[in-house]
């Protein structure tokens, strides 16, 4: 059975995903670069003052892809691996910031297996995205390729239509979730994208590089 879902039409947004984002852009591109982009975006509004750094829903959906879509477009063929380092600075932001909403404050992971070590992680990033989210659905899965993590609503595909997958950042951020968990570098892919017309946005994680 199908479960994909429609867009709502305005779709409110984590303010604290937001504000990551944006930070996360700073670092990688720095500050001028940064302002390039809010307002090639069309977010002027927040090359002065970023969005709270609070759990509530107050940015929207389609700011975050279009900010993902403006640094694409800014970097061109580089935009790929640029996206994938602002989605590894924002995993870190998140784990610095919101430790006990990721579900990873305190936890020891040095005793768990590899493959659980993965899992783990996929599943806690999961369940945080959907707790402060209830447009969120994600489910991570088990196959004989490696550990899928999809999200139905992808907030970065929000709007878009694309011939290839669009979802850079959301690769550096899982890419970092499990290397936090893991200790070690394992490959991932996205092998489905919502802006290509898939029911969900499928990343896959394979053994070690």
């Amino acid at each position: 059975m199908s479960r994909e879902r429609q867009e709502p039409e305005k779709w409110l947004f984590t303010n604290a995903l937001m504000r990551q984002a944006i930070l996360a852009i700073g670092d990688v591109m720095g500050e001028r670069g940064l302002k390039v982009v809010l307002r090639q975006a069309g977010l002027e509004q927040y090359v002065d003052e970023l969005p709270p750094n609070n759990m509530e829903l107050g940015a929207t959906a389609a700011e975050y892809a279009a900010l993902n879509q403006a640094v694409e477009e800014f970097y061109g063929r580089a935009g790929k691996g640029m996206l994938r380092r602002v989605g590894r600075a924002s995993f870190r932001y998140g784990v610095e910031e919101q430790a006990a909403l990721m579900g990873v404050a305190g936890v020891a992971l040095k005793v768990v297996p590899q493959k659980m070590r993965v899992k783990f992680i996929l599943t806690q990033m999961a369940k945080a995205l959907m707790d402060v989210d209830e447009e969120t659905h994600i489910e991570v899965l088990e196959t004989p390729e490696g550990t899928v993590f999809a999200d139905f609503s992808c907030a970065l595909c929000y709007g878009r239509q694309a011939k290839h997958p669009v979802c850079h950042l959301y690769v550096g951020s899982i890419s970092e979730a499990v290397k936090w968990a893991t200790g070690r570098d394992y490959q991932v892919r996205e092998i489905e994208c919502r802006a290509m017309g898939a029911e969900a946005c499928r990343f896959l994680v394979t053994g070690k590089k």
